[in-house]
């Protein structure tokens, strides 16, 4: 399996185990005034820049402004958890030919002005960039389930480059895991 593909498995099974552990007050919990947006915000936020990748026609333009703020799996985990499922799905029947292909991307760029702009990349590294993304948010959500008085592993949210440092520091112990 393509080492990209393979990561995004691994962060979309983290996320989608951590999802799943959660109950549903636990998934709208908002902290307030350390974390404005709750958990199943983040996960709207994270699906949307895959969602974008997905219905791209043939990956000509995609279009990481088109935001589904306000959908229905921001507050409904069971949404959350089978749009998690069918980007897994998506994500391992892409082809080498597709991750090789050349994508047009567009987003904003600007916080003073509604400014966007377009850039040449690839597949590969749009699902590089969506899967380090998640793991970003995931290490939100983290927190804000920890603020929520659950329990969560130290491993969840963990980037790749993180986790081979402290494998590296600790060649006796086994692999991380989620």
């Amino acid at each position: 399996m393509n080492k990209v593909i393979k990561g995004n498995i691994e962060t979309i099974d983290q996320l989608s185990d951590f999802i799943g552990g959660l109950s549903e007050a636990e998934y709208n919990y908002t902290h307030g005034t350390v974390l404005s947006s709750s958990i199943g915000q983040h996960l709207r936020h994270i699906l949307d820049l895959y969602h974008s990748l997905m219905t791209s026609s043939g990956f000509e333009l995609v279009d990481y402004d088109i935001r589904r703020r306000g959908a229905a799996l921001e507050t409904d985990k069971s949404a959350g958890v089978a749009e998690l499922k069918a980007i897994r799905q998506w994500v391992i029947e892409l082809t080498s030919q597709q991750l090789e292909g050349f994508c047009t991307v567009k987003t904003e760029v600007m916080l003073s002005d509604s400014s966007s702009v377009t850039a040449e990349s690839t597949v590969q590294r749009e699902l590089c960039f969506v899967s380090s993304h998640l793991t970003h948010h995931l290490a939100l959500m983290a927190i804000s389930a920890k603020l929520a008085g659950c329990e969560v592993s130290d491993n969840v949210g963990l980037a790749p480059a993180t986790a081979s440092f402290v494998r590296s520091q600790q060649p006796n112990e086994v692999a991380l895991a989620g």
